[in-house]
């Protein structure tokens, strides 16, 4: 028996095995004919220069995460100061970067002030190699704070970096919202091979409107599956065991503490009274053909247990709970209505124990939507970045729908302001070239589930 077929019949967690990032795996299947291939990139002449970023993550209320690759393997560091002219700027010495990781480096800059403004720059040496005007950032306020949050999320950023240059160029040029949150299919790799998912990660993160953005807004991610392994994968993906490591590697996001044996991807944090709950639906994953039962699993018993304990436990007025799958009940065959008996408590807990304020985001459908989860819960889905958009909306819209846009590259921002007694939350779907197309306002009894959803024009 293959091992995927004695996982698809147990449906147990397997074991995490401590497999090095050179371990010998079997072959990968091929990608399949005429499917673009990212080539290898061309070497730069010269002393050691930014390759990629410097990439803004986890920005808190006291901190912020910087990532940057070299060209070279060097020494490096980050001044920081409150005015642009850099005087009384403070120095924050990086380690070096090498070649074993990819020349991939990471930073946590402390010591900051709440909703303060900071301007920083990149030094190798005495050499300032970061963009001039030096970029900047606002950390957080102090978490708790009411007040007005505006966040962006997307998924599948297409198969080449030049796919989704549009959507990145217009995101870059509005730039008007506080974070942004990818929703995984954020390369396609399609591969555990730490060399190939480098190779990717690197070639999109070149795109200069990606660049400007991530330099002066924090963005967090969560991988699905082309970018976990090949199409469709789960926990029998060959080499799972190398993914996590290269992962980190270019995602400066907030660390997690708890279940620090699991090596899954999933994190939280909280910007002012907005909480942020990123799951991986991936390294758990009992393959989608399983037939679904107690032991069917997306997330794994460390995961759920880790997701109920921080949502009984968050006092956020609102909630969001990223998924690289979709929630909704009627989702393809790679969403969470194949994993029904895993999905459907776990919403009956956040009822029972009277979580409130919670909603679900989600990717991968290569298509914009919104539905009303169970007729209760929020479910936005929004992408593709870059990838081939659906043309039609059969297959997208059922019971649950109540808004779906095709033929795009999109994403969404979210707007939510719990400055009043109750919160007030907004939706905007953006198209690339196409503007605004859609912008809708949720009553907090429809947020709740109390009131049905009216579908949209682009349902009608």
């Amino acid at each position: 028996m293959k091992r995927r077929d004695f996982i698809a019949l147990t449906s147990g967690i397997p074991l995490v095995a401590a497999v090095s990032a050179d371990a010998q795996v079997a072959p990968e299947p091929k990608p399949k004919k005429g499917t673009p291939q990212i080539p290898p990139l061309d070497p730069i002449p010269g002393p050691p220069c930014l390759m990629a970023g410097p990439m803004l993550g986890h920005v808190s209320d006291s901190s912020a995460a910087l990532w940057i690759q070299s060209t070279k393997p060097t020494d490096w560091a980050v001044d920081v100061s409150e005015n642009p002219e850099f005087t009384g700027a403070t120095s924050h010495p990086g380690t070096a970067t090498v070649e074993a990781s990819g020349l991939n480096a990471q930073i946590v800059l402390g010591n900051l002030k709440p909703a303060t403004r900071y301007h920083y720059r990149i030094r190798f040496g005495d050499q300032v190699v970061s963009p001039i005007p030096a970029p900047s950032f606002t950390t957080a306020p102090v978490a708790g704070t009411a007040g007005k949050l505006r966040f962006g999320f997307s998924s599948c950023v297409g198969r080449l970096p030049e796919h989704a240059a549009a959507a990145w160029g217009e995101i870059n040029a509005r730039r008007n919202f506080d974070l942004f949150l990818m929703l995984g299919d954020n390369h396609y790799a399609d591969s555990t091979d730490p060399a190939k998912q480098r190779l990717y990660y690197t070639a999109h993160r070149r795109n200069p409107s990606f660049r400007d953005f991530t330099s002066h807004l924090p963005v967090y991610g969560i991988w699905d599956d082309h970018d976990y392994g090949p199409n469709n994968s789960d926990s029998t993906a060959e080499g799972k065991e190398r993914s996590p490591v290269t992962f980190r590697e270019f995602w400066p996001n907030p660390p997690r503490t708890e279940e620090s044996q699991d090596p899954a991807i999933y994190h939280h944090f909280q910007r002012g009274d907005v909480a942020f709950f990123m799951l991986d639906v991936r390294y758990h994953r009992t393959p989608n053909e399983a037939p679904d039962g107690e032991a069917k699993t997306m997330l794994g018993a460390a995961q759920l247990g880790w997701l109920k304990r921080n949502l009984k436990a968050s006092t956020a007025k609102v909630k969001v709970i990223a998924s690289g799958s979709e929630w909704q009940t009627n989702g393809s065959g790679d969403s969470w209505a194949k994993f029904l008996h895993e999905r459907d408590p776990l919403l009956d807990f956040i009822e029972a124990e009277k979580i409130g304020g919670v909603m679900f985001i989600s990717g991968d459908r290569h298509f914009a939507g919104g539905y009303q989860v169970r007729d209760r819960w929020i479910e936005l889905t929004s992408g593709p970045l870059g990838s081939t958009s659906e043309k039609t909306t059969k297959g997208a819209t059922y019971g649950e729908t109540f808004t779906v846009f095709v033929g795009n590259k999109m994403w969404t921002i979210v707007d939510v302001d719990t400055s009043g007694a109750e919160p007030r939350i907004s939706m905007e779907i953006w198209g690339a070239g196409k503007g605004l197309l859609e912008r809708r306002d949720f009553s907090w009894p429809e947020f709740c589930g109390v009131e049905k959803m009216k579908p949209s024009q682009s349902i009608s």
